[in-house]
């Protein structure tokens, strides 16, 4: 019970960081391209 409660925290957690390093870098192009 505890160990699946830590493993969807941490695939939550992983989820989170892929989404907010593709927004940043979907940024980062989008301004390099203007």
């Amino acid at each position: 019970m505890i160990r699946g409660f830590l493993m969807f925290n941490i695939v939550r957690l992983a989820g989170l960081l892929l989404l907010n390093a593709f927004t940043v870098r979907g940024s980062l192009v989008g301004k390099a391209e203007r």
